[in-house]
């Protein structure tokens, strides 16, 4: 099969994390590293990275993909409920993503995966939410002692001590305290996939900022003994790993600071609840689409398979966007980012031969991602 017959937008900086859109796990080979974001016209529209590894990327409406390939049906019914939702971000691509994954479009084993991340983030939602419960009664409550023992054993008794604490700032939040027990409740989802400092396990967006850690390191060490076009490009992508952990892990400090003050918290996320989510959320759109570049790396054991992996990530690494200078108080060199250098590769994922055994690697892929 030949390249398709559409034309290549030009290479952009976007200028914020909506612009850049955000990663999805399609299956089908050339959707792999694509990402979804809003059309100025309503919709979504997807970004392709350029399937020869060039420069480049293709901006195309679902309706228009099949002039490009023929999608898996994994990825149709993904899209599907990607469209179905309001908004795009990290979180409700996630939701979407395991929802069809765990119909088994994917493989077993990717089925198998999303339902292990659904119990986990379950398990990482009750840790917040306890670990909310136990600020508040520090912080609020001025018998507020605490055995650690209760913490360690989630001792039922915290739930009624942690009522009893919001009761005493309901009044001055204009809730009764049901409605701040609620609130409360609803901000432990919004920080579910950060966590709280002292977490255990970690949450999503820390265990995955460990994976990019481990990325980054390799990868650095693959450019000092590979002097060499992968040596280059592997030495590119660490640099942006680099500066990512670097922003990811100040805003995540930030997000998790706001929960020194309980009260204050709650009272700004009464206000200006999307606000609040959006400020908490910045590390998970920081990190965002670095989960298919590990385990791509990671699934690469040998020589030959890591070079061909380096090729292909090339063109997935996530760009900062200029917006991020906003969020950073430490200068944040996005120009300098903008410099990764492109390798063109064979076309080999256009051959028929290719094309099933691609497909499988993703699904499998897709499964170490969940």
């Amino acid at each position: 099969m030949s390249p398709p017959n559409l034309p290549l937008v030009a290479s952009h900086h976007p200028t914020t994390f909506l612009e850049r859109g955000v990663a999805v796990p399609f299956t089908t080979p050339m959707l792999f590293g694509a990402r979804a974001r809003p059309a100025d016209r309503g919709g979504i529209e997807l970004i392709i990275p350029n399937p020869a590894g060039g420069r480049g990327s293709y901006i195309l409406p679902w309706s228009a993909i099949h002039d490009l390939c023929q999608p898996t049906v994994h990825d149709t019914r993904l899209y599907q409920g990607i469209a179905e939702r309001h908004g795009v971000t990290p979180t409700l691509i996630r939701v979407a993503a395991l929802a069809v994954a765990a119909q088994g479009l994917a493989g077993r084993e990717a089925a198998d995966a999303a339902a292990i991340a659904r119990r986990d983030e379950i398990r990482d939602r009750l840790t917040t939410n306890f670990l909310l419960m136990v600020a508040a009664i520090r912080q609020i409550d001025p018998t507020g002692i605490i055995d650690q023992g209760e913490v360690i054993a989630r001792h039922p008794a915290l739930q009624q001590r942690a009522k009893y604490s919001l009761e005493q700032i309901a009044p001055h939040l204009g809730r009764s305290s049901e409605a701040v027990f609620g609130e409360l409740e609803q901000l432990a989802g919004v920080l579910t996939p950060i966590g709280l400092d002292q977490q255990i396990p970690p949450a999503r967006v820390p265990r995955l900022l460990a994976a990019i850690a481990r990325f980054h390191t390799e990868a650095m060490q693959w450019a000092q003994d590979n002097p060499d076009d992968s040596g280059e490009q592997a030495s590119a992508a660490a640099k942006i790993a680099g500066v990512t952990i670097t922003c990811a892990q100040i805003t995540l400090a930030e997000a998790r600071a706001s929960t020194k003050s309980i009260s204050e918290l709650l009272k700004e996320w009464i206000t200006a609840p999307e606000s609040v989510t959006r400020r908490l959320a910045r590390s998970e759109w920081l990190v965002d689409g670095w989960e298919q570049i590990c385990v791509l790396w990671a699934w690469a054991t040998t020589t030959a398979a890591r070079r061909a992996a380096l090729v292909e990530l090339s063109s997935m690494v996530p760009i900062l966007p200029k917006e991020v200078t906003t969020w950073m108080s430490q200068k944040v060199d996005t120009e300098m980012l903008r410099k990764v250098p492109k390798i063109v590769r064979a076309n080999i994922d256009w051959q028929t031969g290719m094309y099933f055994e691609r497909v499988r690697r993703n699904e499998h892929l897709r499964a170490l991602a969940a």
